[in-house]
């Protein structure tokens, strides 16, 4: 993989961010008496849960985070034995896929949290409201 096609996934994968809709909510709906006023709510709950969403953790650009993971990865080649330049050729690319690979995995990571936040504020929202929320 090149350091283009890297970067070309790292911008891909930035431009998707999942919207915060209640996914995990169930909410009884036998007892619902007016259907528009639930969908009404809801929307309300879900756009709390957007202004409360917690701050994205700082990502490295893909330039940092590239010329971090090149140079570990090019010290690492060079140790390791490997002749010259050839060597910190492979580790500077090696460095540069483990670098991106962490930043994805944190990046997830914070998505499943806030995710998992939302659900709850849409949860208590709408519990205060008077639905009976089963989850």
């Amino acid at each position: 993989m090149t350091l283009k096609q890297c970067s070309v996934l790292a911008v891909i994968a930035t431009l998707y961010m999942p919207a915060a809709h209640a996914n995990n909510v169930v909410v009884d709906m036998s007892q619902v008496q007016d259907y528009n006023q639930y969908q009404i709510d809801l929307q309300q709950c879900e756009g709390l849960a957007v202004q409360n969403q917690p701050d994205a953790p700082q990502r490295d650009s893909v330039a940092g985070t590239a010329v971090k993971g090149a140079a570990v990865g090019a010290a690492a080649g060079a140790v390791s034995g490997g002749s010259g330049s050839k060597a910190a050729k492979k580790g500077a690319g090696v460095g540069v896929i483990a670098a991106a690979s962490r930043n994805s995995r944190n990046r997830r990571a914070a998505s499943a949290n806030a995710s998992a936040q939302a659900d709850q504020i849409v949860k208590n929202c709408m519990r205060g409201r008077g639905y009976n929320v089963l989850n």
